[in-house]
Formats: structure tokens, sequence, C-alpha cells
């Protein structure tokens, strides 16, 4: 009877049996597996790992014993940020054409809706990376050199770099695609990711800043600057790089700032949502 009572009292109690109450909200990890279960086999996930095999296939195998990292460079200066467009724009473009009734109507808090969305795509973001130091880790075994925790570390770290640098562009993606259509979260977070990775030599400390720190921060763990040349050829970067490592720390944390802030803002647009 006592059940009973604060059940009716309280609709999102648990059960006796310990489950749920049918009309309880969904947690947060419970909506984050929902949003990976509708991607599972979808369009995101095949985008995540097909645009991140073109170029490390092409430069990941050694040539007179030695790998070239110039096609990493390409991958995250140009394949990564189109890939990171297309998955924002995808993922919000399953419910946006519902006019997301599809996700209001699940009783989720749509906060928790969006920041699931916005982390699904980073892990798929993560994804891409990986897969690109696996081609790499796997051509390493055929360089003079072979696989050494050393470089396995390093090309991993660089991975994770990659991810972070350019994970403005999800939130962003994802609000614009849902609010102005897909072309809009897909080329105008693309343009601004292009223009200003390759106006990386002309901002002041461009490595704190995204979108240059795309393409400056991976070079102090690849030997292979922006522009494709040598580590070593430009001597002011290479070197405040290479001695900087609380200035690429404190990149690393404003990029990392920018997809929360980016996320939390759309969030609460997002949750305002609910009562239209």
């Amino acid at each position: 009877m006592t059940n009973s009572v604060a059940t009716h009292l309280n609709p999102t109690a648990a059960e006796p049996s310990g489950r749920p109450a049918p009309n309880a909200r969904p947690g947060f990890i419970a909506t984050l597996r929902a949003e990976a279960r509708k991607f599972r086999h979808a369009a995101p996930l095949r985008l995540a790992i097909g645009l991140a095999l073109p170029m490390p296939l092409l430069g990941a195998m050694p040539y007179h014993g030695y790998q070239s990292f110039s096609a990493w460079n390409y991958w995250y200066a140009l394949f990564m940020p189109v890939a990171s467009a297309l998955i924002a724009a995808c993922v919000a473009q399953a419910d946006a054409r519902l006019g997301m009734r599809s996700v209001l109507g699940q009783g989720t808090p749509p906060a928790h809706s969006w920041w699931a969305k916005a982390l699904l795509c980073l892990a798929l973001s993560a994804l891409s990376n990986l897969v690109v130091f696996l081609v790499y880790l796997a051509g390493s075994a055929f360089s003079a050199q072979g696989i050494t925790p050393a470089g396995t570390l390093t090309m991993l770290a660089c991975a994770g770099v990659n991810t972070l640098t350019c994970s403005w562009m999800i939130p962003a993606g994802l609000f614009l695609t849902v609010r102005a259509g897909m072309l809009a979260g897909i080329f105008a977070p693309l343009a601004i990711q292009l223009a200003g990775g390759f106006a990386w030599s002309l901002i002041p400390l461009p490595q704190l800043f995204p979108p240059s720190a795309t393409m400056v921060i991976p070079t102090a763990f690849i030997p292979v600057l922006p522009s494709g040349e040598p580590f070593g050829a430009d001597v002011a970067l290479g070197g405040a790089l290479a001695q900087g490592g609380a200035i690429i720390a404190f990149g690393l944390v404003v990029c990392a700032g920018a997809f929360v802030l980016l996320t939390a803002l759309g969030a609460a647009w997002f949750s305002r949502s609910e009562g239209r």
C-alpha cells in the first residue's frame, strides 16, 4: 500500500520490482545508448570509417624503409574536417527532418538528447582517427624502425589530438543543421575550419585557438608542418612547438572548452524547443 501511494505521488519513482515507472524519463546513459543504436548501421558510421581510409592507405606504407607522414597531414587538414561536418549533419538530420518530434516525444530531457548527439559524433570522430592510427601502425611494421612503443604512443597521441582540435565543428554542425538545414550544417563549419586552418601562419599563437589549432598542434607529434614541409623547415614554429609543452596543453584545453561551450549553448537552445 505504501509503495502504491509513493508511486502515485511520484510518477518517476521505481516500481517495487526495481524497474523504473513507465512514465519515468530515461537517464542520460540510456539516451546515449539509444542514439548509438540508432546509427549503428547508418551513414555516420560508414562515413567515419570510409573517409579515414584513403589518405593513410596511400601514405602509410614505407618508402625506402621509412614512412611518410604527409598523408596524415592531408587527413587532418582536409579529410577530417569533411568527415566531421558530414557526420554531425547526418546525425542531426535524422531527427531534424521530422521537426525533432521523434526526440521531443520520447520524454527525454532535450538537453540530454543534444549532448548525446554531440558525444556520439565525437566518438565517431575518434573512431576515424583511430582508423588512421591503426593503418599507420600496421604500415610501421614494414618500416626500417618497425613498431616501437614510443612511435605507437606518439601516433596514438596525434590521433587523440586530432579528435579534440576539430571537435568544435560538431556542436556547430548540429545546431546549423537543425536550425537552417543540412547544407548550412555541412558547409558553414567546413568553410570556417578550412579557411581558419589554412590561415594558421597569419594568426598569432594559432595553436591556442580552433580552427587553426587543428593544423598546428598535430605538428608537435608528427614531423610534418601544416605546409607539408619537414618539421625542421620552420625554425620559429618548430622550435616553439618542440619546447612549448605548456602552450600545446593550453591549446588543447581551449579546444575542449570550445566543444563544451558550444554544445552547452546548443543544448540550452534545444531545451527551449520542448515548449514549442
